[in-house]
C-alpha cells in the first residue's frame, strides 16, 4: 500500500496533490463522496481500505491526521475521494465523473447545534491558519540561514556532480511533465513522511545528508529545471516551507528518487547512496557555526509552535465531531461503503 498527503500546511497556505493526479487520465472513474461527518467519512473510508485489500492501492491522508479521504485502485483504475477538507479538487479534470455518491444520507440538524459546532470548526481553521503563519517565520529564519551558506557552496562542484547524474541515471523523454506527490507534512504530532511509498516504487534511492538544506535544494532544484527542459517525467515532493522548493524528486521512468535527509526528513531505510553536502563546500571550517546553529535553534522552535497549532485545530474538531456523535451512524457509513465497493469491481 502506497501512502500520500492529499494537502499539507506550507509556508503560503495548503498545498494539494489532487490537481496533478489523473488530470491527463480521460479513463479513470472518480467518484467523488459527499455528505456525513468527519467521523462517518473516516468509518466509510477505512471500509473500503479494508474491502480493497489484495488490491495495489494508494491511500490519501490530510495533514492533521492519519485518517483516509482518498484512495485510488491502480488494479481498477478508480479514484474516490472526499469532496470536503482542504484538497482542492478540480472539476474539469478529465475522466468518468460519477459525483454523488454519499457516505451517509444528509440529516437534518437542530439549528443551536450547527451554530456550535461551526464555531468549532471557525477555530479549527483559524489554528491552522496560524501555523501557515509560523511557517513564513520558520520559513524567512530558513532563508536567512542558506543566504549564509551562499558564499561557501562551490558552484563547479554542484555542477560536476549533476552533470554526472544526468549522463548516469537520466535520460531525454518525449513523455514530460511534472505532477506532485506530498509525501512529507507538519502534522499533530510532529513532522510525518511517507518515505516508505519512495522505497517501493524505486530502485535507487539517493539521500543527500544536508542539515540545512541548502545545497540539498540547489541541487533538487537544477534537477527539476532539467527534467522540464528535457521532458523527464518528474514526480515533486514540496517542502512545507513553501511549495516551490523541493525536498524529494521521483524520476519514475527511471526508477529514481533523490530526497533531502535533515533531522526531520529522516528514511526509515538505508539508502543506495548517501551524499554529504560537506563535499560541495568550498571551506567547511571556515562556516559560521554558531550563528547557523542559532539559526537552526530559532527555526526547530517556530516548527513546534507550528506543529502545536495544528494540534490545537485537530482538538477542536474532535470536540466538533464529538458534538455531532449522536447523530453520526457508522453503519451506514460501513453499508454505502460495501455498495460502492460492489458497484466497482462488478
Amino acid at each position: 500500500m502506497k501512502k500520500y498527503f492529499s494537502s499539507v500546511i506550507c509556508s503560503n497556505g495548503y498545498t494539494s496533490s489532487y490537481s496533478t493526479l489523473y488530470k491527463k487520465d480521460t479513463n479513470s472513474r472518480v467518484f467523488i463522496i459527499h455528505g456525513g461527518s468527519d467521523y462517518e467519512r473516516s468509518v466509510f473510508f477505512e471500509r473500503l481500505i479494508h474491502n480493497f485489500k489484495g488490491y495495489s492501492l494508494t491511500v490519501f491522508n490530510p495533514f492533521f491526521d492519519e485518517a483516509a479521504d482518498g484512495i485510488y485502485i491502480e488494479n481498477l483504475n478508480t479514484y474516490i475521494i472526499s469532496d470536503s477538507g482542504y484538497s482542492k479538487i478540480n472539476p474539469a479534470m478529465a475522466g468518468m465523473w460519477e459525483k454523488h455518491f454519499p457516505a451517509v444520507a444528509d440529516k437534518s440538524l437542530p439549528a443551536d447545534l450547527i451554530k456550535e459546532a461551526m464555531i468549532y470548526r471557525a477555530r479549527e481553521h483559524q489554528s491552522y491558519k496560524g501555523a501557515c503563519e509560523v511557517l513564513k517565520s520558520a520559513s524567512a529564519v530558513k532563508r536567512k540561514t542558506h543566504a549564509e551558506l551562499a558564499d561557501y557552496l562551490d558552484d563547479s562542484k554542484v555542477i560536476t556532480f549533476v552533470h554526472r547524474l544526468y549522463s548516469k541515471e537520466l535520460k531525454p523523454s518525449k513523455k514530460g511533465g511534472l505532477s506532485v506527490r506530498l509525501l512529507s507534512s507538519p502534522t499533530p504530532l510532529g513532522i510525518h513522511t511517507h518515505y516508505g511509498t519512495v522505497f517501493d516504487s524505486c530502485e535507487k534511492i539517493v539521500s543527500i545528508c544536508d542539515g540545512y538544506s541548502f545545497a540539498g535544494s540547489v541541487i533538487l532544484g537544477i534537477l527539476r529545471d532539467y527534467a522540464v527542459s528535457e521532458k523527464i517525467p518528474c514526480i515533486i515532493n514540496p517542502s512545507y516551507f513553501s511549495s516551490n522548493v523541493a525536498d524529494t524528486l521521483i524520476f519514475p521512468e527511471h526508477s529514481l528518487a533523490m530526497l533531502i535527509s535533515d533531522e526531520n526528513h529522516r528514511p526509515p531505510f538505508t539508502p543506495h547512496e548517501v551524499i554529504p553536502t560537506s563535499r560541495f563546500l568550498t571551506d567547511n571550517k571556515a562556516l559560521p557555526s554558531k550563528k547557523l546553529e542559532v539559526l537552526k535553534s530559532i527555526e526547530n522552535k517556530l516548527l513546534e509552535k507550528c506543529v502545536l497549532n495544528i494540534y490545537e485545530g485537530r482538538d477542536y474538531r474532535f470536540k466538533y465531531n464529538d458534538l455531532l456523535k449522536g447523530f453520526n451512524d457508522a453503519d451506514e457509513a460501513k453499508a454505502n461503503a460495501d455498495k460502492l465497493t460492489q458497484r466497482i469491481v462488478t
